[in-house]
């Protein structure tokens, strides 16, 4: 699989003058250099996150989940949040930052989380990069009849994902989420309740092949919120009309579709903010990332690479502070640590399919035996996660093993 050099898409090489006399040539080798960099970032996050979701899964080091590492489980909890001071469940104080992290930089870059950070984009990235060394010339194109009206179907499903999650107090939409999907690939739950987001997972990668970025465009309810924001954005893209040779490398290069070269600022919220574009233009200072239009007065202009270097620095930063001061968590209380801060007592709650038999047995003081005998599992499944065996023995985490500590603990009383 290649990786993007300065050589995609080709464009008309500047040679002579343009509306407003002689331009200069884009530095082609910085440019080059910029996608390359941004995808390393996408591809670098998709495998950090995929290493955290491996680890969860594991079980061995106690990890969060995938809920707890993305920044929409920050507007599915919202209204718990606010109007009663809890979480949903499985939802931590560290989808709440992520939210604010990722409203940060939409305020002043735009939907560059989904361009160079989100790792279900750079999923979607590199199944692109495999449609078209499959079409190499041109790829099929969705009907634009189609493609424009069902590019609102991610605003209809933020609302319903949203709303559902807040009158239910749970995420309601978590079984049909390609993420969560993915990052369980490696358990036993992912065809017993991810079956439905596996299968959107499939669907959107094998479009991104035909039809880059398939999920960012039709079905992400994250996108649909941030691009709403994005129109209120410090810094957008701009096009300089004088200087414009209408190569159209600007239109060939968005992934997203937008047509560049029509218009003087970027505005479409389905803009993603890769700076594809800007990258791709032959003419410099054309395309730039700014706070205002060339010759409007003072203004701030920013490279591709100066816009990424920013977004990661914003990231680490609050995120490094928010687990410095303890309110971004990295790791899952054991049940026993979470007793203690609830006078000793343990909440059934707490019981997750990542912990064992044998956790649970030493943090409620309930024998081992007593598992054994009612779920039927043996000496050495006891330290297994139970998530793991759910299946093979026939019983259920949240309702089975649950109401079943709750019953021995009511006796014990």
């Amino acid at each position: 699989m290649s990786i993007p050099t300065s050589s995609a898409p080709e464009a008309p090489e500047p040679s002579g003058t343009a509306r407003s006399g002689r331009y200069e040539r884009s530095d082609r080798a910085k440019q080059g250099t910029s996608r390359i960099i941004r995808f390393a970032v996408l591809i670098a996050g998709l495998v950090v996150i995929t290493a955290l979701g491996l680890l969860h899964q594991a079980g061995g080091i106690k990890i969060v989940g995938v809920d707890a590492l993305c920044p929409f489980g920050g507007i599915e909890t919202l209204w718990t949040l606010v109007s009663s001071g809890v979480f949903v469940k499985q939802i931590a104080a560290s989808s709440v930052i992520l939210l604010a992290v990722v409203l940060v930089i939409a305020v002043v870059f735009r939907r560059s989380f989904c361009g160079s950070i989100c790792p279900l984009g750079a999923l979607q990235e590199l199944f692109g990069k495999v449609g078209k060394a499959v079409w190499r010339r041109k790829r099929p194109q969705v009907p634009v009849a189609i493609d424009k009206p069902a590019r609102y179907l991610k605003y209809v499903l933020l609302v319903v994902a949203a709303v559902w999650s807040w009158q239910a107090g749970a995420l309601v939409i978590r079984p049909y989420d390609p993420w969560v999907a993915w990052m369980h690939l490696s358990s036993a739950e992912v065809f017993a309740e991810f079956s439905i987001g596996l299968a959107v997972l499939g669907v959107s990668l094998v479009g991104s092949m035909v039809y880059e970025r398939f999920f960012c465009k039709y079905l992400c309810p994250m996108g649909g919120f941030l691009g709403a924001i994005s129109r209120f954005s410090i810094f957008k893209v701009r096009r300089n009309e004088p200087t414009c040779i209408d190569c159209g490398a600007c239109d060939k290069a968005c992934p997203v579709n937008i047509k560049v070269s029509q218009v003087a600022v970027v505005e479409s919220p389905e803009c993603i903010n890769c700076n594809e574009c800007v990258d791709a233009c032959p003419v410099k200072g054309t395309l730039e990332v700014s706070t205002k239009a060339s010759g409007s007065g003072k203004r701030t202009v920013l490279t591709p690479l100066q816009v990424l270097g920013s977004v990661v620095a914003i990231i680490a930063v609050l995120i490094a502070a928010a687990t410095a001061v303890g309110s971004f968590a990295w790791t899952l209380p054991s049940l026993a640590e979470s007793a203690s801060t609830n006078g000793g007592a343990v909440n059934v709650d707490d019981i997750r399919g990542s912990m064992s038999f044998e956790e649970v047995a030493t943090a409620t003081g309930i024998p081992g035996s007593a598992f054994r005998e009612r779920f039927k599992v043996t000496e050495a499944d006891m330290a297994v996660p139970m998530k793991d065996i759910a299946e093979t023995y026939g019983f259920d985490v949240q309702t089975d093993v649950r109401a079943f500590v709750s019953e021995q603990l009511a006796t014990a009383k």
